[in-house]
């Protein structure tokens, strides 16, 4: 990189807060985020450094030159400034701890107005305003101001805003530690940490851009805080670039606005299905690349964000099966069904190819999630096949969507064919399916429950907590169980399909661990067809092959596509 773009060198904590410079948290950056897990590490790190006497290097930090020489924005590096910062606010509060107890009160007093001095702000010559070294968002530089670096407890935690409480703790986790390492100290101790350990030893590459482009290409090709936070900060900073002032308060309430719909955690991989409902397969190391490539100026940016809120609100619908998004859509409870369906699989790869439906034709949304369903169940749970495929399948047909190149259920299927298991595979894998109802219970019961309302045509809802699971070989067999079964073939079977029926609760603790003979008898009494209709003479490792055929034939029948129904 030349020159112009950059300017960096490896510097102290103390070069960057006692240079005279003040830095600032543009507005539209996010807000405070670390959690303890941060802050824990941060104490491991600082502690280290006074066990092995070397610098702890922090990563980069990016600050942009402004029209004010005293004044830097910083692009990467908030989250950690600030923390430091609110450390050494601890520190300060401690030594007016100490001065209230009469320790050494006016030698303690002047390092107070040191390190305060130092780590927080001082007055202006000129002004005799006070100026913060440090400015956070609007959302939070009220706060920490008001609160944090005058180390005054807020009235009503429970107002709080979540990063305003995250910075109110993290003020009091480090405080407790340092009143912890520092409970016998006169002050000297606490300030040689402040100044040694703290100023001098945490390392930084400080690099220094001109502009906004230089910020984001240097952020982008740095990408020190990893790929999972990256292209969130990186499109919205990119953004705020292209766009006009006058329109910077509409594009910011509506940034803030997907990202409270999606949440910033999720944010990325939101974007990277709304990319592939359209152009190739992308992966999230390039999402801010290519949105880059696609956005130019004013206009695309507005464009791109009124696209983004639209599908976020169809992105967390397609997460919660009950939004009041669906309210709209006259088959909302076959929907509702779909989606839940969808979640107990754990599958997502249809997303895009569902964005873009929703685009084009929304009156097929319903039969679409019938037909990914029935896919899902084929292709991940029994067959249990490599979900890769099934992303470039679906986003093949994604893209025909949106070009307009197909635009009917048949069409829509015969892209998805060729991740559509056929019935004797499908059949064939069916009759060794295992599923271990302690970790997928909801799996299970979700199977069960379509076998009995195929087979008495009834509507029960696996969400009944009435309806249980009943191992007909029990989890913990009696003894007369190993006549049919050997220790090892007890493991193998039990969670097998055909091992398993549904029950009344209060039947099923009446079974319990009954010889088969037993539970046979209630099983008769019971008010479901898929166990009364259990009526052999004996339970042992052929009869369970056998009725786990029988199942594999009915579920044929139940997970099927049929574009005309």
């Amino acid at each position: 990189m030349n020159k112009n773009l950059m300017d960096s060198k490896t510097v102290q904590l103390s070069e960057i807060l006692f240079n005279g410079k003040t830095y600032k948290v543009p507005p539209f950056q996010r807000n405070y985020s670390w959690r303890k897990e941060n802050w824990e590490d941060l104490w491991e790190d600082v502690l280290n450094i006074e066990k092995t006497k070397l610098p702890h290097y922090m990563g980069a930090v990016i600050f942009k030159i402004t029209e004010n020489d005293d004044e830097l924005h910083i692009i990467d590096g908030q989250q950690r400034l600030a923390t430091i910062i609110i450390l050494a606010v601890a520190c300060i509060k401690f030594l007016e701890k100490i001065v209230e107890m009469e320790i050494e009160p006016e030698k303690n007093k002047e390092r107070i107005d040191i390190f305060s001095k130092k780590f927080i702000g001082e007055k202006d010559a000129t002004s005799l305003f006070y100026r913060s070294k440090l400015m956070l968002n609007k959302n939070d530089d009220s706060f920490f101001q008001e609160y944090i670096l005058k180390r005054r407890a807020p009235i009503n935690l429970r107002k709080l805003k979540e990063s305003q409480r995250l910075l109110w703790e993290a003020f009091k986790y480090f405080y407790e530690k340092i009143e912890e390492k520092f409970k016998n100290d006169n002050g000297e101790n606490v300030s040689k940490f402040l100044e040694k350990t703290i100023a001098k030893k945490l390392v930084f590459i400080q690099i220094t851009v001109e502009d906004d482009l230089s910020a984001y290409t240097v952020f982008e090709t740095l990408n020190a805080r990893g790929i999972e936070l990256a292209p969130t900060d990186l499109l919205k900073n990119y953004i705020f670039s292209l766009v006009a002032p006058s329109d910077i308060k509409h594009i910011e309430d509506k940034w803030y606005r997907i990202i409270d719909i999606v949440g910033f955690k999720k944010f990325p991989t939101f974007l990277r299905y709304f990319l592939n409902s359209y152009r190739e397969l992308v992966r999230k190391d390039k999402l801010f690349k290519v949105l880059k490539g696609e956005i130019k100026n004013n206009s695309d940016a507005m464009h791109l964000l009124d696209r983004l809120e639209e599908h976020a609100m169809l992105y967390e619908a397609l997460n919660n099966p009950y939004d009041e998004f669906w309210n709209d859509f006259q088959d909302k409870d076959k929907i509702a069904k779909h989606l839940e369906a969808l979640k107990i699989f754990g599958v997502t790869q249809h997303i895009p190819l569902v964005m873009a439906t929703y685009r084009e034709k929304r009156e097929l949304i319903e039969r679409l999630l019938r037909i990914i369903l029935v896919i899902s169940f084929r292709y991940n749970i029994v067959g249990k096949l490599n979900p890769n495929d099934l992303e470039k399948v679906y986003n093949r047909a994604a893209i025909k969507m949106s070009k307009k190149e197909i635009s009917n259920l048949e069409s829509i299927f015969r892209e998805l064919k060729p991740i559509y298991v056929s019935d004797d595979n499908f059949t064939s894998n069916f009759r060794y399916l295992v599923i271990n109802t302690r970790r997928n219970k909801k799996l299970s019961k979700y199977i069960l429950v379509n076998f009995e309302n195929y087979l008495s045509n009834t509507g029960y809802s696996y969400d009944d907590g009435e309806i249980t699971i009943e191992h007909i070989l029990p989890e913990n067999p009696s003894t007369e169980w190993f006549d049919n079964f050997s220790s090892d073939e007890v493991e193998n079977y039990i969670y097998r399909v055909g091992n398993l029926t549904l029950l009344e609760s209060s039947k099923n603790r009446e079974a319990q661990n009954k010889p088969f003979y037993e539970k046979k008898k209630i099983y008769k009494t019971s008010k479901f067809k898929l166990t009364n209709m259990i009526n052999y003479d004996d339970w042992n490792k052929e009869t369970i092959a056998k009725r786990q055929i029988f199942l594999a034939d009915l579920a044929k029948k139940i997970w099927r596509i049929d574009i005309n129904s």
